[in-house]
């Protein structure tokens, strides 16, 4: 029997807890050397990269949730790890240590499709080239010829899963006792249903499917093909899309700022269209689920966690990005209101916090130039919550959208990896535009 993640649940709690309380007090002492020494950002960052590279082992090991964890944390937290820490923490993204080994997964595979993949492909590659949160993927050759990828779930990783989400639904449950502030039921309820629904190949098939079809009306990005006969709710086969990943792409030193703001323009796209022309979104975007093709084009992959939005949401969008290249001002708190955010705070503080927020985050659409190299818009967020604390606590977009704001926070990650700068402006314009047409 192929070799299972860990899926007690205490045991797994006892892990994260040591691995936040070791990383705490690196943290602090890296921080304290800092200012002692007067030190720069660049020897913070060495110092912290045992610590990282410690998370990559702990979290990578645990798969499922803890890895989505330390991804998460690899793309956004560039005030807490600088980015000599967070480049130990980005192999996280495909890299992951403790993968099965070549007889495990093919035992694996036997038993889903089964037959041994000696028998099901032309030509199947025993060892995996990447692996993550919840399988590996291996590459292979088809009988008619076609290169195709074959991702293998890690068996346990669904325990592992049901052990995390109960964890954090007592965690959950024991804020919620302190009042609506706390509230966080309804997003726990939002993101086990989105992990649960990731754990079955069957479903990221027809998520696919449905991604493919309100993609067509953009060229620029290239999809997998599904491969039926070949997948079961633990093992998916897709045509492969060839090319580097994203995060090698960022990482090429060989990348000019010309091809880096072509790859951010396809980026944007692929998460904004299908979007704003059908409310779908690829809630997934770190940058190890997207190739830069050899052709030009722009591959996404991983489609377990695409999220239909509602009309209404999505017209809420059409309106604050039409508002913001108009450089125009929105009475937030009501255009949100309407669109079913809980706003419980001081009216007059609340519309302060909001339009500040505004300024922060339409920064790249109101500009004619941005930088994302010298993006400061997570931190800038993080400081403006600072301030109004009361407020963030008591503002919350609506359930169903969490994994939207997951995707964009994601993707300014992405565009901040890449250094992308440009014209983001002209971008949101045409984006806006061919959305019309997309919807026509």
């Amino acid at each position: 029997m192929a070799h299972e993640v860990e899926g007690g649940r205490l045991q797994r709690m006892a892990r994260l807890a040591g691995l936040a309380a070791r990383t705490g007090r690196d943290l602090a002492k890296a921080r304290a050397k800092q200012v002692l020494t007067q030190g720069d950002a660049l020897q913070v960052g060495e110092a912290l990269r045992p610590t990282a590279e410690r998370m990559v082992e702990v979290l990578g090991g645990m798969k499922g949730a803890a890895t989505k964890m330390g991804q998460f944390i690899s793309l956004v937290d560039q005030e807490v790890f600088p980015a000599e820490a967070r480049q130990a923490l980005q192999r996280l993204l495909s890299q992951a240590p403790q993968r099965l080994s070549p007889a495990q997964a093919i035992e694996v595979i036997t038993q889903e499709l089964g037959a041994p993949p000696a028998e099901l492909f032309a030509q199947f590659d025993a060892e995996p080239f990447a692996a993550a949160s919840m399988g590996q993927v291996h590459g292979a050759t088809l009988r008619d010829g076609r290169d195709v990828v074959v991702k293998v779930q890690f068996p346990g990783v669904d325990k592992a899963i049901e052990a995390d989400l109960r964890n954090a639904g007592a965690m959950t449950a024991a804020l919620s006792l302190a009042g609506g502030m706390f509230d966080a039921r309804r997003y726990y309820d939002e993101i086990a249903m989105t992990l649960r629904r990731e754990l079955d190949y069957r479903e990221e098939a027809k998520q696919l499917a449905a991604f493919r079809e309100v993609a067509a009306p953009w060229p620029e990005l290239a999809l997998p093909e599904h491969v039926p006969e070949l997948s079961s709710g633990r093992v998916i086969t897709l045509t492969r899309l060839r090319g580097p990943t994203l995060l090698e792409f960022a990482n090429d030193p060989e990348a000019d700022a010309d091809a880096r703001f072509r790859v951010a323009k396809q980026l944007v796209i692929s998460s904004w269209g299908p979007f704003l022309a059908t409310g779908l979104i690829h809630a997934d975007p770190h940058p190890g689920n997207y190739i830069v093709c050899d052709d030009g084009r722009l591959g996404v992959l991983d489609f377990g966690a695409t999220r239909q939005l509602e009309p209404h949401f999505v017209a809420l969008y059409w309106r604050i990005l039409t508002a913001g290249m108009a450089h125009s001002h929105l009475p937030l708190r009501d255009v949100l209101a309407d669109a079913g955010f809980e706003l419980r705070a001081d009216p007059l503080q609340t519309e302060q916090w909001l339009q500040a927020l505004s300024a922060i985050v339409e920064e790249p659409v109101r500009a004619q130039h941005y930088d994302f190299g010298a993006c400061q818009i997570a931190v800038n967020v993080r400081k403006l919550s600072q301030q109004y604390p009361s407020v963030t606590l008591q503002s919350r977009p609506p359930d169903n959208s969490l994994m939207f704001y997951r995707a964009l926070v994601g993707i300014a990650g992405d565009l901040r990896l890449l250094r992308a700068a440009g014209d983001f402006r002209t971008v949101t314009a045409e984006l806006l535009e061919r959305a019309r047409a997309a919807q026509a």
